[in-house]
């Protein structure tokens, strides 16, 4: 199946997703990071997920590494970036919610939470596309 895009081509015309992948995922990550950072400067953090635990650096390294194996065009890294992917996003949607304590529900995190996911899921949707191996030309 092929669909016609004005998407960034390699020089045959044709595209893995690799570079939308790293991009969407780069924003999203980075935007964590950024409400990661804000609930702390606003005394707003979780006490089990913030600047000064190491759970957070362990995740966002990760984040940051799937984000980077997302450019990888071997069979292996894109389902290991599409495993992933689930798994956050089924703590996004399913168990940070339940974390988000009133406290916690100013305009930027609820922004972040609902773009934070949405990006998710448009990467996820490129993953499977790339899975598939879906080609844009174009």
């Amino acid at each position: 199946m092929r669909t016609t895009s004005t998407l960034t081509a390699t020089p045959t015309g044709r595209t893995t997703y690799s570079r939308q992948m790293f991009a969407v995922l780069a924003a999203a990550f980075t935007l964590s990071v950024v409400h990661t950072g804000y609930a702390w400067a606003a005394d707003l953090e979780s006490p089990d997920f913030n600047v000064r635990t190491p759970l957070a650096w362990i995740f966002y390294a990760v984040c940051f590494g799937m984000t980077a194996l997302s450019r990888n065009d071997k069979r292996w890294a894109q389902w290991t970036v599409q495993v992933f992917l689930v798994v956050v996003l089924v703590i996004g949607v399913f168990v940070y919610p339940q974390m988000f304590e009133l406290r916690q529900q100013t305009v930027f995190g609820w922004f972040e939470n609902d773009v934070y996911v949405g990006l998710l899921i448009v990467a996820t949707y490129l993953s499977v596309l790339r899975l598939r191996r879906v080609d844009l030309v174009s």
